[in-house]
C-alpha cells in the first residue's frame, strides 16, 4: 500500500513538476541599471503586493531566489522605473536580459511553464498589428461620418476578431495540460456563451491541476455561467437607485427587460449606450425597459453619465466597482454586458449590441 501511495505522489510530480519542493532562481541583468533594487510583485485583490526582493549590482546583475507553492504571474519591477517584466513564475531556474528603457521586451529564458505564456504573448501581439489597420481605416471613416464604410469596416473587424478568437482557444488546446491553460482561458471566459465549451475545456486538464487557483476560478465562472445560461431564469437581486430606494429585477415580472451592465468610466459602454437608448425609445410603449446596473464607484460620475447619455430607464448601483454584487451574482467580468429577458424573467438572449439588440428585440417584442 505504501509502495502504491508513493508511485502515485510520484506520478502527480512528474506530471506537474512544480509540485516538488524546489526553488526558484533569477538570474538577471538589465543594461543602463547600476544598483537599486528587484522586486517580485503578484496581484492580491485590486493591488501589486511584493513576494521577494533583491540588490541589483552595480554592472546591472541580480539573483533572486525563492519558492512558490503554484506557477502564477509575477511583475518583477526594477527601481522606480515604468513598467515591468511579466514572468509566469515557477519553481525553476530562469534568466532574464533586458535595458531599463524597454522593460516590456525582456527577455524571459529557462521555464517551459512561462514559454508557454510568451508563445501566446508572440501570437497576440502578432494578431493586433494585423487589426491596426483596421482600426485606423475605422476611426478615419467614423471622424468623417462615412456611415456604410464604417459597417463595412465593421464587419471585417467582426471577422477577423472571430478568426483570431477561434486561434486563440486552439492555442490554450494546444497547452491544456500546462497550468498557463487556465490562466488565459480565464481571461476569455467571458467570451463563451455554451457552458458546455467551458466544461469541456476545464474537463480536459490535468488531473493533478484540480486545485489549482485558476482552474478553481474557472469552476466557479462555469457555476455562474449555468444559473446565466440562456433559458434560464435570470438571479434575482435587489440594489438601490439613485435615490437610495431599493429596486428589485423580479419586479419587473411581465415586461421585456434588457440588465445593462455599464459603467460612466467605461469607453465602450458609453459607445454603446446610443444603441440601447434607441432600442428603449423604440420599444418602450411595448412592454419592454431597461435596468441599468453600473459598476462605478463614484455617484457624481454615474449620475453625471446618465444626465449625458440621456439614459432615462431605471439605474442601480452598489457604488462597489468590480465588487457590484450583480456582476458577481451573473459572473460579469467584462462590460458591457447585458442580458434579455422574457416577461417570466427567462433569459432569452446575451450581450446584444447595435443591429443585434434590434434584431432580437424585433422577434421578441410584439
Amino acid at each position: 500500500m505504501k509502495k502504491q501511495l508513493f508511485l502515485m505522489v510520484l506520478g502527480l510530480s512528474l506530471m506537474s513538476g512544480w509540485v516538488m519542493a524546489q526553488n526558484f532562481t533569477i538570474n538577471g541583468k538589465i543594461d543602463g541599471v547600476k544598483s537599486g533594487k528587484a522586486e517580485l510583485q503578484t496581484r492580491e485583490g485590486n493591488k501589486m503586493v511584493a513576494k521577494f526582493s533583491t540588490g541589483i549590482a552595480e554592472d546591472g546583475t541580480f539573483t533572486l531566489k525563492g519558492k512558490v507553492v503554484e506557477p502564477d504571474m509575477y511583475a518583477l519591477k526594477i527601481n522606480d522605473i515604468r513598467g515591468s517584466i511579466s514572468i509566469f513564475l515557477d519553481n525553476a531556474e530562469i534568466q532574464v536580459t533586458g535595458k531599463s528603457d524597454d522593460l516590456v521586451n525582456a527577455e524571459v529564458t529557462g521555464s517551459s511553464v512561462h514559454n508557454d505564456l510568451a508563445g501566446y504573448n508572440k501570437m497576440t501581439k502578432a494578431m493586433s498589428e494585423q487589426m491596426r489597420p483596421l482600426y485606423t481605416a475605422y476611426n478615419e471613416a467614423n471622424k468623417a461620418k462615412k456611415t456604410a464604410e464604417v459597417k463595412k469596416i465593421e464587419a471585417q473587424m467582426d471577422e477577423l476578431d472571430a478568426k483570431m478568437t477561434q486561434q486563440k482557444f486552439d492555442y490554450i488546446q494546444s497547452i491544456i495540460k500546462s497550468p498557463v491553460a487556465s490562466f488565459i482561458l480565464n481571461s476569455m471566459a467571458y467570451t463563451i456563451e455554451d457552458p458546455s465549451k467551458l466544461e469541456g475545456y476545464i474537463a480536459g486538464f490535468d488531473p493533478s491541476l484540480a486545485d489549482y487557483k485558476y482552474v478553481k476560478m474557472l469552476k466557479e465562472t462555469l457555476s455562474k455561467m449555468k444559473l446565466t445560461a440562456i433559458g434560464q431564469v435570470a438571479p434575482d437581486f435587489t440594489m438601490n437607485d439613485a435615490d437610495g430606494k431599493p429596486v428589485k429585477l423580479s419586479d419587473f415580472r411581465g415586461k421585456y427587460v434588457l440588465v445593462d451592465f455599464w459603467a460612466a468610466w467605461c469607453n465602450p459602454c458609453r459607445g454603446e449606450n446610443p444603441n440601447v437608448v434607441a432600442a428603449f425609445n423604440k420599444y418602450k410603449n411595448k412592454n419592454f425597459t431597461v435596468l441599468g446596473v453600473s459598476l462605478d464607484r463614484e455617484k457624481e460620475a454615474w449620475l453625471k453619465a446618465i444626465a449625458e447619455d440621456k439614459l432615462t430607464w431605471t439605474q442601480v448601483s452598489d457604488l462597489k466597482f468590480w465588487e457590484n454584487e450583480a456582476a458577481q451574482l451573473y459572473g460579469v467580468r467584462s462590460i458591457p454586458a447585458n442580458y434579455l429577458l422574457d416577461k417570466t424573467g427567462k433569459i432569452v438572449g446575451k450581450n446584444l449590441r447595435g443591429d443585434n439588440l434590434e434584431e432580437a428585440l424585433a422577434k421578441l417584442v410584439k
